[in-house]
């Protein structure tokens, strides 16, 4: 069975990070999935309490959420959160633009000789010349989706709008007062 943690910031979750995992879900490239909010350097992020909840106003059966407070003080990803996460992950999602920084991870090596990467491509990225270059030992072990989805969450953070955010989510931060 192939079980995937999502790993970003869903600084807000959008319709695309959920798009993205319901694709993988139907497609079969995954079998079951766990979101995995995660801090950042980022300025603007709220509180993780606060993205978790408004990814469990939008998961179903299949898609879980894992508060990475129960795995590290500090909220930020790495080798230890996975470990203690659950030894049956064997897939990692993460944007193009996280695993640009993925060499500055914690033991990225044990992460990549342990589990498989599936990267969601964004921008004109060329992920391939980056793989070949630092990565290629472990390119049998990440697969790159090309699939093109609208919005990231800093454009849904100042649109506030339905065509990036569900109903749910523009519901809970407008009720919230965040991103303001």
């Amino acid at each position: 069975m192939k079980i995937c943690l999502y790993v970003g910031s869903f600084n807000p979750v959008t319709k695309a990070h959920l798009k993205i995992a319901s694709d993988l879900l139907e497609n079969k490239i995954i079998d079951f999935l766990y979101f995995l909010p995660v801090n950042s350097q980022k300025s603007n992020l709220i509180p993780i309490k606060l993205r978790i909840d408004m990814l469990n106003l939008v998961t179903n059966s299949k898609e879980k959420t894992l508060n990475v407070y129960n795995y590290s003080q500090t909220g930020f990803f790495n080798y230890d959160v996975l470990t203690k996460i659950n030894k049956q992950i064997t897939h990692l999602v993460l944007g193009s633009d996280l695993f640009l920084k993925f060499n500055n991870f914690s033991n990225y090596q044990e992460i990549l000789k342990n589990y498989n990467l599936i990267i969601i491509k964004r921008d004109n990225i060329n992920l391939e010349n980056i793989i070949n270059k630092y990565y290629l030992s472990f390119k049998d072990k990440m697969t790159i989706i090309k699939k093109n989805y609208q919005g990231s969450s800093t454009l849904a953070r100042n649109t506030l709008n339905e065509d990036y955010l569900s109903k749910e989510v523009l519901a809970y931060i407008k009720e919230n007062s965040l991103y303001n």
